[in-house]
C-alpha cells in the first residue's frame, strides 16, 4: 500500500524529502522487470574493475586487518549516531572491551552493543570456510533480530533486564558467540514477502549471478519492507564481501562522503519507477554510487600504501600461519595473557612456549604492545591500550 501523495499540500519540501515521506510500503506485484541498458553494462564492468584493483591492492596483512578494523568501527558509529547522536569513539571502544555504560548513557550502551553484534555476525556469516556464505532470507532476519535488540533463540536473558539480545551475548566468549549464530540462523523465520524478495533475485538468471545486482535487489526491497532498520547495509556488506567487490572488509559505507550517502540513499530518492516494478533506473544509479565509493576507497588505499613504503620490513612482511592467528585472535579479544591467547585457539594450539615466543618476536617487530613480564604478561595489537 502506498500513502497517498498531493505534492502541492507539501510546498517546503524538497523532492527527496516528498519521495522519502511518501515511498511505498510494501513490495510491487511481480514480475519485476529491467533492461540491460549500455549505461547499466558499462556501471558494472568499471565495478569489477574497481573490485579487481581492491583485491589486489599492495597493502601489509597487519595494515588490512588495521583497515577492517577501522571500518567496522566507523559502521557501528554511524549506525549508534543515527539513533544517538552524541556518541564516542571512546565509549565505542569501551563497549567493545565488556564495559557497560550506565545512566543516561545506558541506552547508548546498548545500541553499541547491537551495532557490534550485527558485526560479529556479519563476520561469521561470511568468513572463508563458513557452511554457507549465500546471503538467506534466514541469514537477513539474524541481522535485523540482532540490530533490533530481539532475544536470541535458546539463549535466556540475564534476570533484571529488559535489554534483549546485546547483554546475553556479552556473557558469551567470541568461540562460543559462533557456535550461537548457528542455532540463531536455524531458528529465524523469513515473512513471506522477504522469501519473495530473495526468490525473484535467485530466479533471475543475470541478478543472481551478478553480486552487484543482487545486492540492489536485496537492498532495495528491505529499506521498503523495513524502513525502520538503520543498519539495513549490513546485506550490501555481506553481498559484497562474498561477491569478491569488497573481499578484504574494507568498504564503510555510512554516508561519510557524498559517495556513500548517494549509495545508501538510492533506493528511496528519485526511484519512484523501482517501486512500481521496474529497476532498470535503479539498477543504473546503484551501480553508478558504487562504482564511485569504491574509486574514492581505492584513493585512500593509495595514500595508506605511499605511508607504507617507509616501515620497516619485519612490520610489512606477510605472517606465517601461526603469527596471523596469534594476531586475530588478540583483535577479537582486544587484549589478554598467553594463557587466555591459546585458550582461543583451540584445540591445534601449540605449546604454551612457542606461543610465547612467538608473541615476543611480534612486540620486537612492533606489531603487538605488552604490558607486564613473564606470567602476568598482556598482549593487545599495537594500536591498542593494553590495561592496567
Amino acid at each position: 500500500m502506498t500513502r497517498a501523495r498531493d505534492r502541492r499540500r507539501y510546498p517546503t519540501l524538497t523532492d527527496e524529502q516528498f519521495r522519502e515521506l511518501f515511498r511505498a510500503e510494501n513490495l510491487p506485484p511481480q514480475p519485476w522487470r529491467y533492461t540491460l541498458t549500455p549505461r547499466l553494462v558499462l556501471n558494472l564492468t568499471r565495478v569489477a574493475d574497481a573490485a579487481g584493483q581492491m583485491r589486489a591492492s599492495p597493502l601489509s596483512y597487519y595494515r588490512q586487518k588495521e583497515l577492517a578494523a577501522r571500518a567496522k568501527r566507523m559502521r557501528i558509529l554511524w549506525n549508534v549516531s543515527q539513533l544517538h547522536g552524541n556518541v564516542t569513539h571512546e565509549e565505542i571502544e569501551a563497549v567493545l572491551k565488556g564495559a557497560r555504560l550506565v545512566d543516561r548513557r545506558r541506552s547508548t550502551g546498548e545500541a553499541i552493543a547491537r551495532a557490534a553484534l550485527v558485526e560479529d555476525s556479519l563476520a561469521h556469516f561470511t568468513a572463508t570456510g563458513a557452511r554457507d556464505r549465500r546471503l538467506t532470507p534466514e541469514i537477513a532476519m539474524v541481522y535485523w533480530f540482532c540490530s533490533s535488540g530481539f532475544s536470541t533463540p535458546g539463549v535466556p536473558p540475564p534476570k533484571g533486564t529488559w535489554w534483549g539480545t546485546a547483554p546475553n551475548w556479552k556473557l558469551y566468549s567470541p568461540r562460543e558467540r559462533t557456535k550461537l549464530l548457528e542455532p540463531q540462523r536455524e531458528a529465524a523465520r523469513a515473512p513471506p514477502e522477504v522469501k519473495a524478495l530473495f526468490d525473484w533475485a535467485d530466479q533471475d538468471p543475470l541478478v543472481s549471478q551478478s553480486a552487484v545486482l543482487r545486492a540492489a535487489t536485496l537492498y532495495w526491497g528491505l529499506t521498503l519492507l523495513y524502513p525502520t532498520w538503520k543498519s539495513v547495509s549490513v546485506v550490501l556488506h555481506h553481498e559484497f564481501r562474498i561477491g569478491d567487490v569488497d573481499a578484504n572488509g574494507l568498504l564503510m559505507l555510512t554516508e561519510a562522503t557524498v559517495e556513500q550517502h548517494e549509495l545508501l540513499t538510492t533506493p528511496s530518492h528519485r526511484m519512484v519507477r523501482a517501486d512500481e516494478g521496474d529497476l532498470t533506473t535503479y539498477f543504473e544509479e546503484f551501480s553508478s554510487a558504487l562504482m564511485r565509493v569504491l574509486w574514492e576507497r581505492l584513493e585512500q588505499l593509495g595514500r595508506v600504501q605511499d605511508n607504507e613504503f617507509h616501515l620497516p620490513w619485519k612490520i610489512v612482511a606477510p605472517p606465517d600461519e601461526l603469527d596471523a592467528r596469534l594476531y586475530e585472535v588478540l583483535e577479537r579479544l582486544g587484549h589478554g595473557g598467553s594463557a587466555a591467547i591459546i585458550e582461543a585457539l583451540g584445540a591445534d594450539a601449540p605449546p604454551l612456549r612457542t606461543v610465547q615466543r612467538r608473541l615476543q618476536k611480534l612486540v620486537s617487530d612492533g606489531v603487538l604492545t605488552k604490558r607486564g613480564a613473564r606470567k602476568n604478561a598482556v598482549y593487545a595489537l599495537a594500536d591498542r591500550e593494553v590495561p592496567e
